[in-house]
């Protein structure tokens, strides 16, 4: 499986270096020649590893390093600081920042590097399956409660410091009680499950799709905006509301009510009002019979 690594270096030679010492083991490699450059792609992308120069045109690896392990979605990715610096004090300092390794340029085997590489990012992949485990939910594979309320923190921090787009979106099966009722819990189960594989399926890799309560589904949206969430919404709705979330032995359709917050214009205070006013607006809808879409305060 590809891997994506970012090297943060200023010398296009070492940069090559690295591409080099990284070739046979077909991972993306994304190169960074400043902090500014390496922080412009963090905000959009988690890398599986970070190749870290200490001497950088703006600023110093050990300041990226302490930014890069200030953001909770960053706590877990290897951090190797890659230069010529020999040091005691500088190795102790990067580790004491978080780092994973620390390798001095021109002074260890090519070999040697690419399996300390190796051996970080299969520890990664590691961590990434005990972390899937513990934040997917069982029945709908989709992410769980936990889950959601971490990325939120971290989303909503994020949207606000650097004031970009985030709206949130809570689906809530309509008539699900009589469902179960109806026709038993096993086909409540796999309608629970159908209705989360059309979200999963129908959103981008960045949204965050997670069961919200026993009935409920919550989209997490980044770098989306009101307009953009109510047309995801509507089309989700119209999308479920035509598929055959049952079985062949027993088939059925639904409908979802759904509701919609954004943080605009610094109207929003916290991250429990930004929820709330989406919860407030699903309920809305379910007062009024279901089967829509509706946004908070409109």
């Amino acid at each position: 499986m590809s891997m994506t690594v970012l090297v943060v270096e200023d010398s296009q030679r070492s940069f090559e270096q690295v591409v080099q010492i990284l070739s046979s083991e077909s991972h993306v490699v994304i190169h960074a020649a400043n902090g500014a450059k390496a922080l412009a792609f963090l905000e959009d992308n988690v890398p599986d590893l970070i190749l870290l120069d200490i001497l950088l045109p703006d600023t110093d690896g050990f300041e990226l390093c302490r930014r890069i392990r200030g953001e909770a979605r960053f706590e877990h990715i290897p951090v190797i600081f890659h230069t010529s610096s020999a040091s005691a004090d500088n190795k102790l300092l990067a580790l004491q920042l978080g780092a994973t390794d620390f390798i001095v340029k021109n002074n260890t085997d090519e070999r040697e590097i690419l399996l300390r590489v190796r051996n970080c990012l299969r520890l990664k992949k590691l961590y990434d399956e005990m972390l899937r485990l513990a934040i997917v939910d069982v029945q709908t594979k989709a992410y769980n409660r936990r889950y959601l309320q971490k990325r939120l923190l971290d989303e909503f921090e994020r949207a606000k410091r650097y004031r970009r787009e985030l709206s949130f979106l809570i689906l809530d099966i309509d008539g699900f009680r009589q469902i179960n009722a109806a026709h038993g819990r096993p086909l409540g189960s796999i309608v629970l499950k159908n209705v989360a594989g059309i979200l999963r399926f129908n959103t981008r890799n960045a949204d965050i799709v997670c069961r919200y309560g026993n009935d409920e589904f919550a989209l997490l949206l980044p770098e989306t905006n009101l307009a953009g969430a109510r047309i995801l919404g509507e089309r989700l709705r119209e999308l479920i509301a035509r598929t055959d979330v049952g079985t062949a032995q027993q088939p059925l359709t639904v409908t979802v009510s759904a509701g919609i917050s954004s943080l605009v214009d610094g109207q929003v205070s916290g991250m429990d009002e930004f929820m709330t006013q989406a919860e407030v607006a699903m309920h809305t809808v379910k007062r009024r019979q279901g089967n829509a879409v509706k946004v908070y305060g409109k």
